[in-house]
């Protein structure tokens, strides 16, 4: 029984995902939520009522090293921004909430419930993007769209669904692909093609740049003979390059009608914020400019760098992006072989978004990592 209620627990957190902007819970920080603390603390009960702690191994060292930086990053910065200790707080419930998957995701029948759970809600997520477009095209503006641009608004409205802004839909759109694609997600052939048909078309309506991650994700997780893996390293080294020029190069189109392209004047939005926020890491390598800061500036406003990695170092420090680094560098040697196509080329997918946005307080990422963790490989008996 109480481990039922602790899976029904999870299950709805993973529920909730899509919902933050809509569902009324109270805040930790921007994307981290109540509902993952009420998950986390059944499954510690659990945890204790077993007399059991989860083993600790080389990621956990990693993931360790990014939390404790984190705070003494804001604890050395000056002044120190007031979002701070919610943003630690928050901070910490992202790397619970990836111990918890971990452990839940590798229980009997949990890889099929989290399948399940995230085809349902990302139908959901995909029926209220549809109807907000739809209604904007009227002239009625809903909460399920938001302005087109990030950096620079324009006037298009673009999905977001039960998201506070477009790009993270479409970030959540990669993630929930990789989960649903998986073959232990406890889905038929033809619900799985339909989910994700739904989710290739939530993602198209964000007109984002987390288009070219799902193409990503769904090429490597189609990787399955000699010809196919040529191709998704093609075009991987491809969308990367692309992803680096249009930081690089003031480029805009407009979403109905990509062809028409035009170059404007002067350096482009998102290479100003990279090079001040390159400009604060070599001011401040160790520490950052501190937690909860925007490490970039445009003009006299603070900006994230809005490409992952800088953004990590120049907010915390360089010691943060190597703990972050080599926790990810812990999962990818400690994966199952063969490689789980659909997961890793989820993880890749996200990684590829990460070069243009600031994706590391993403909850859904934190999930993804977590996944990645329970389909580690066992170590074999007496080793």
């Amino acid at each position: 029984m109480r481990d039922r209620a602790t899976r029904v627990l999870y299950l709805a957190t993973l529920g909730l995902v899509p919902w933050g902007a809509l569902v009324p819970f109270p805040w930790l920080h921007e994307n981290a939520r109540w509902s993952d603390a009420v998950a986390f603390l059944a499954w510690a009960s659990g945890l204790a009522l077993e007399r059991r702690l989860p083993r600790l191994r080389p990621v956990h060292a990693g993931l360790a090293l990014y939390l404790a930086w984190a705070a003494l990053s804001f604890v050395a910065a000056s002044p120190r921004d007031p979002s701070g200790p919610a943003k630690l707080l928050g901070l910490g419930m992202l790397l619970a909430l990836f111990v918890v998957t971990s452990d839940m995701a590798g229980r009997p029948g949990m890889p099929a419930g989290i399948g399940r759970t995230i085809a349902a809600t990302s139908l959901l997520t995909a029926l209220a993007a549809l109807v907000g477009v739809v209604l904007s095209a009227f002239g009625t503006i809903t909460p399920l769209v938001g302005t087109c641009g990030d950096l620079l608004p324009g006037p298009l409205s673009r999905a977001q669904a039960g998201f506070p802004h477009p790009n993270l839909l479409a970030s959540y759109c990669v993630f929930a692909y990789g989960v649903v694609a998986r073959e232990d997600a406890g889905l038929s052939r033809g619900f799985r093609r339909f989910v994700v048909a739904a989710l290739a078309l939530s993602v198209l309506l964000t007109t984002s740049r987390a288009i070219l991650a799902f193409a990503l994700a769904a090429a490597i997780r189609h990787a399955t003979t000699p010809a196919r893996r040529r191709f998704a390293w093609g075009l991987g080294i491809s969308l990367v390059l692309a992803m680096i020029g249009l930081t690089l190069v003031n480029l805009t189109f407009q979403p109905l009608r990509p062809w028409e392209l035009s170059l404007r004047e002067g350096p482009s939005v998102r290479l100003q914020s990279a090079t001040t926020s390159l400009e604060t890491l070599a001011a401040h390598p160790l520490f950052g400019s501190g937690l909860g800061s925007s490490p970039g500036r445009r003009g006299s406003l603070a900006f994230d760098a809005h490409l992952t990695p800088l953004n990590v170092a120049a907010s915390l420090g360089l010691p943060a992006l190597a703990g972050l680094g080599f926790a990810g560098f812990c999962l990818w040697r400690a994966r199952a072989r063969p490689t789980e196509l659909a997961l890793w080329g989820m993880l890749a997918g996200l990684a590829l978004d990460a070069l243009g946005q600031d994706v590391e307080d993403f909850r859904h990422v934190w999930l993804a990592l977590g996944l990645a963790d329970a389909g580690r490989a066992e170590p074999k008996a007496g080793a």
